[in-house]
């Protein structure tokens, strides 16, 4: 799958000149759901859930072929997924562009409404397909038969950063050093400079052993008991797409502050021998975006209000 940069690059070949115009009416047209985490009252929305699947959507329909064009018809269209109050597909629109790029994003639809609708079905036979992430239930149900693996050197070590502060303090509490560095990184404003500042606290981890190993065991604790409440209720694990791969996922939560509220999650990838492996973890914001191309998470742990926290 792309970069943001690619994914950016793809739906700027079509011209969608006003973003924010786009997705306001989309998020109109659209079942009501939260397209944002967290916009202070009285500021416009950005959109920031809905940009994101939009992009993903198209990249993916595109790699599939279900970016329909039809030049003697002058229109080319996909189907974004999302649908109305009356569960009708809502597909995107595009005329023949007169610059640089093929064609020019023209609105929002569904089949044959007044304008665009009309023209999508005298063009389109059988209309565009949305985006298909899963081929069997077993990419949506967590069995609890599978042995587990984790890749604890990537997630503890090159994802560091993903990681509660809290969480870092107390594992770090043994080290001034480090946690002089974690005052750093709570007070500074530059993602840089934070950047930076977490290059530190991974190179601390990664050349003491006895830190990673309290940091290998406070996560798998984490981990384990994680796996008993997806035993208990099968809906904590939710079906997720892992853009990076390509492949579909499930999301498990990880309480790693033990506050009783998820602090990350992990990304469970089923492989063919059928096991587990824990490949990364995300943010809870992360995690949202993810999931949210799948479907619209209805979960008790996955909410923007907990993303936004």
């Amino acid at each position: 799958m792309p970069s943001k940069g690619e994914q950016g690059k793809a739906l700027g070949d079509w011209a969608i000149m006003n973003w924010d115009t786009a997705l306001e009416k989309l998020a109109e047209m659209a079942l009501p759901e939260p397209w944002d985490f967290d916009v202070p009252d009285g500021q416009r929305p950005t959109f920031a859930i809905l940009r994101n699947y939009l992009s993903y959507t198209f990249y993916k329909l595109r790699q599939e072929g279900e970016v329909l064009e039809s030049e003697s018809h002058g229109i080319a269209a996909f189907n974004t997924g999302l649908v109305g109050e009356t569960y009708e597909p809502i597909f995107a629109c595009f005329v023949p562009a007169r610059a640089e790029q093929k064609w020019r994003f023209s609105g929002f639809c569904k089949a044959g409404a007044q304008g665009q609708g009309k023209a999508l079905v005298r063009a389109f036979n059988p209309l565009p397909e949305r985006a298909r992430y899963f081929r069997s239930k077993q990419d949506l149900l967590y069995d609890p038969e599978y042995p587990f693996y984790i890749d604890h050197d990537h997630i503890l070590i090159d994802n560091i950063h993903r990681l509660p502060l809290s969480f870092l303090r107390e594992e770090l509490r043994s080290d001034d050093e480090a946690l002089a560095i974690l005052d750093d990184i709570e007070s500074s404003s530059s993602q840089q400079n934070q950047s930076e500042l977490f290059d530190d606290i991974r190179a601390i981890v990664e050349n003491n052993s006895r830190l990673l190993r309290g940091f290998i065991s406070h996560f798998d604790d984490a981990v384990a008991l994680a796996r008993k409440r997806a035993e208990w209720n099968y809906r904590t694990t939710i079906p997720t797409f892992y853009p990076k791969k390509d492949i579909m996922c499930l999301l498990l939560p990880l309480d790693l502050t033990e506050d009783g509220i998820p602090d990350v999650a992990l990304v469970m990838e089923p492989m063919e021998t059928k096991a587990y492996l824990g490949q990364t973890i995300l943010t809870m914001e992360m995690a949202y975006k993810n999931a949210r191309l799948v479907c619209r998470p209805d979960s008790d742990w996955l909410d923007v209000k907990v993303c936004g926290r």
